[in-house]
């Protein structure tokens, strides 16, 4: 496995970071076991931060699968329905989760899902245009 976008700066001592004759560019690379040791996997992001979107416009996929701990916050600049949409089984099979309204710009829709639940991936789709954020928060 190699990741990029290690910092230049990083520990020289470190055997799984390659660095190129200039200096300029890190590489980590390691074996699956190895990321494991690192701990479990946490993360931040989503499709949209703060993003035009379109009535009826759906979203990139993104990855949900492998995080023990699974929460949501939406905000959206007007009115509109969000609905989440879930790809249970990794197949391209979409089904509708669950949908949220939000009122206005100053309100904010979280949701956190139960322990048990599972999904490969999770996608949105709004009823009305609006700049939207959709953040996934793992841990």
């Amino acid at each position: 496995m190699i990741i990029s976008g290690i910092s230049t700066t990083a520990p020289t001592d470190n055997p799984h970071i390659i660095r190129s004759d200039d200096r300029k560019t890190a590489l980590w690379t390691g074996t699956i076991d190895d990321i494991w040791k690192i701990g479990k996997p946490r993360g931040k992001g989503g499709p949209w931060l703060n993003t035009s979107v379109k009535a009826g416009q759906t979203s990139d996929p993104y990855l949900m699968t492998g995080y023990d701990h699974k929460s949501l916050t939406l905000r959206a600049s007007a009115l509109c329905k969000i609905t989440a949409q879930i790809d249970l089984t990794g197949t391209g099979h979409w089904v509708d989760y669950k949908t949220f309204t939000i009122q206005d710009a100053e309100q904010e829709a979280s949701h956190t899902f139960p322990e048990t639940f599972q999904a490969y991936w999770i996608r949105f789709t709004t009823d009305t245009s609006a700049k939207i954020t959709t953040e996934m928060i793992y841990r």
